[in-house]
């Protein structure tokens, strides 16, 4: 995998971004974002899309935690830190809407008004739980084979 092809794919990615409200970013997952990964590929020949699914669903707990700690103990450094990640990660697959929950923990957790953010994090939970259930709808439809070989088992 190259870095203009990593480039290239993030351009466009950021690209899908300025879609209209009521459009498919209203949607758990923006198919488009993630089909544009499909044009990199990789040197070993591994599905880069199935990996990156499969990587954000290991990564994203452990930070979901981490926002959820952070934000039990009013520690509003460490709750900037954890959203900022979360968001560019759910941004990079088009998981809007994980996206702007963290966008809203980051800009919660810089000013002096936190009351809403244990309803804030209350909600990145449920759309983590939609977003992951998207994700995994998609791995399956990509790995049609081995998810039959799975079902059968």
């Amino acid at each position: 995998m190259s870095f203009d092809q990593i480039r290239n794919v993030t351009t466009e990615q950021n690209s899908f971004q300025l879609a209209p409200r009521g459009s498919d970013t209203d949607e758990a997952l923006d198919i488009a974002v993630l089909t544009a990964w499909e044009k990199v590929k990789t040197d070993d020949g591994s599905n880069l899309v199935v990996d990156l699914i499969e990587l954000y669903l290991q990564s994203t707990l452990p930070r979901i935690l981490a926002i959820r700690n952070a934000a039990a103990e009013k520690e509003w450094v460490a709750l900037k830190h954890a959203a900022h990640t979360l968001k560019g990660s759910s941004s990079t697959l088009g998981l809007r809407q994980v996206a702007k929950v963290c966008e809203e923990l980051e800009e919660a957790s810089s000013t002096s008004c936190t009351d809403g953010v244990e309803a804030l994090v209350q909600l990145l939970v449920y759309k983590f739980i939609k977003a992951q259930q998207a994700l995994a709808a998609e791995r399956d439809r990509r790995l049609p084979g081995i998810t039959r070989t799975l079902q059968r088992g």
